[in-house]
């Protein structure tokens, strides 16, 4: 109950001072649970994302996040985030317990504000477990928190949700790099198709 009392605080703080925008909402999987990879430009990400998307997410989190009070303070009041480092089994359990699980594909936050290589966690996930990963692109809070920040500029921010992606459920413990790999690629084309598209 508190999560979405705070999202709809948030919601309103946001659209007051950075006139927030979502776009693609109707792409979110409403029969199933998810993945979503996003872009990480700014300790702002997870929270703009959770007022976006009318689900609850568990957040596969850096540590550095927690450098941010109200970021850690709201994403402790409002979901469980699992810090990286030991924690893909139990992201992998939520998956499986229909949990919607969030991550930052990239590992960290972009230093110059352009979208970086990413990480197998993502495309692993998806492939062991089956679920659809969906693909955010977050514009705006480069601008509005950089990494150097401490306090919020006003700039707008704007949300866009793509399409589900859907990776081939492997059921072997060793998932081939190949058919890794490509999936890494299909997710961060997508994003990057989202980030550059007027």
């Amino acid at each position: 109950m508190l999560y979405w009392i705070l999202r709809v605080i948030i919601i309103i703080i946001l659209k007051l001072f950075f006139r927030f925008e979502v776009r693609g909402a109707e792409n979110v999987p409403q029969k199933t649970n998810f993945i979503v990879a996003a872009n990480h430009a700014s300790f702002m990400d997870p929270v703009v994302v959770g007022a976006a998307i009318p689900k609850k997410i568990y957040w596969l989190a850096l540590r550095e996040i927690y450098s941010i009070f109200w970021v850690r303070l709201f994403m402790k009041m409002t979901t469980e985030p699992l810090l990286v480092g030991g924690s893909s089994q139990k992201a992998e359990y939520l998956l499986t317990r229909n949990v919607d699980l969030g991550l930052f594909p990239e590992g960290g936050l972009t230093r110059d504000g352009n979208l970086g290589e990413f990480r197998r966690g993502v495309a692993l996930l998806a492939i062991k477990t089956g679920r659809p990963v969906v693909p955010c692109a977050i514009l705006g809070t480069y601008e509005a928190l950089p990494i150097t920040a401490k306090f919020p500029r006003l700039s707008p921010i704007t949300v866009k949700i793509g399409e589900p992606i859907y990776l081939l459920k492997e059921f072997e413990d060793i998932i081939d790099d190949v058919q890794l790999q490509e999936g890494i690629f299909k997710i961060r084309n997508a994003i990057k198709e989202l980030l550059n598209a007027k």
